[in-house]
């Protein structure tokens, strides 16, 4: 669950405070302060995540549900925004943005890995009584 959680807190501001989204030429001002809130706010959430995962003491079992939960609704969010693209005009990738990873795109492919990742262990730690 920590790698889960990591994987939407930690690395998505390296990749995507960068020519490839935030800074992208293409991308409007406006586009580029919701990216910016965007990420903060899925920073702001596993860090939250993670104080429940790993420091929060009086309940563990109550720290690895409200962690799941939240992991569920940043990765549940990006799947529904994904899924629906036709509706609204949006595009998982820009030209020039991320390259696809294995003929896939490589957004779906590492937030389906990471989400897998998250409920593999939930249920785990679940399972253990935590």
């Amino acid at each position: 669950m920590t790698i889960a959680t990591l994987m939407y807190g930690v690395i998505p501001p390296f990749v995507d405070l960068t020519e490839t989204h935030v800074f992208h030429p293409d991308w409007t001002p406006h586009a580029r302060m919701h990216m910016v809130w965007l990420l903060g706010t899925n920073t702001s959430i596993a860090l939250v995540a993670l104080y429940f995962l790993w420091l929060q003491k009086s309940s563990l079992a109550l720290g690895v549900r409200l962690a799941g939960v939240l992991g569920l609704c940043v990765y549940g969010g990006f799947m529904l925004s994904a899924s629906t693209t036709s509706l609204y005009g949006g595009s998982l990738s820009d030209k020039g943005g991320v390259p696809p990873v294995m003929g896939m795109d490589a957004n779906i492919l590492v937030f389906s890995l990471a989400l897998l990742l998250l409920l593999v262990g939930w249920y785990l730690a679940r399972k253990s009584d935590v």
